[in-house]
C-alpha cells in the first residue's frame, strides 16, 4: 500500500492534485488545514481510500482532529498536532502517539517537513502544499507499508 501523507494545503488544491498523479497512491491522508482541500480531492479521487482530520483552520468543520489507523497491521496516529503544541516540541504528540501504541504518527502544523526516528516510533510532518509567502517548495510524505513493516519519506513536487 502506497499512502501520500499531505498538510496544510490552505486552498491549493492544483498542488495536491499534482501529487496525486506524481505518487499515484493507494490511500492518502490529508492532515488539516483545510480539510475541504481533501474533501474537493476525494471527490476527484473516489477510487482513493482517504484519511483526514480538522486542523486549527478547520475549526467549523466536520470531522476529528485525530485518529488512529491501522493499514496493512501497522498502527499510525494522526492529528494535525496544533493541540500538541508542535510548534514548541514533539514530546506530547510523541507522547499521545505512544499511548497509542502507534509504530508511525503523522502531522502537520509546522508547514516544515521532518521525519525522525524515535525509539520505537517514526515521526513525519509532510511539510506543507503551498509555494509562496516565505515557502519554495511543495512537500508531502510518502508512506510504503507491506506486511506490517513500512518504508516512509519526504517527496516534493515536480516543478
Amino acid at each position: 500500500m502506497k499512502l501520500l501523507v499531505m498538510s496544510d494545503s490552505h486552498r491549493n488544491v492544483g498542488h495536491m492534485l499534482a501529487a496525486v498523479e506524481q505518487e499515484r497512491p493507494d490511500a492518502i491522508v490529508h492532515l488539516g488545514d483545510h480539510i475541504s482541500d481533501a474533501l474537493e480531492l476525494q471527490r476527484r479521487f473516489p477510487d482513493v481510500s482517504f484519511y483526514m482530520v480538522k486542523g486549527n483552520c478547520d475549526p467549523h468543520a466536520d470531522g476529528k482532529t485525530e485518529m488512529l489507523l491501522i493499514l496493512e497491521g501497522v498502527r499510525v496516529f494522526i492529528s494535525h498536532g496544533h493541540k500538541y503544541g508542535v510548534k514548541s516540541g514533539l514530546t506530547a504528540f510523541a507522547g499521545a502517539a505512544r499511548g497509542n501504541e502507534a509504530a508511525l504518527a503523522l502531522f502537520g502544523h509546522t508547514h516544515q517537513a521532518l521525519l525522525r526516528q524515535e525509539p520505537g516510533l517514526w515521526l513525519m510532518n509532510p511539510g506543507q502544499m503551498q509555494r509562496g509567502s516565505g515557502y519554495a517548495v511543495v512537500s508531502f510524505g510518502v508512506v510504503n507499508i507491506e506486511g506490517g513493516l513500512f518504508e516512509c519519506g519526504i517527496g516534493y513536487l515536480a516543478n
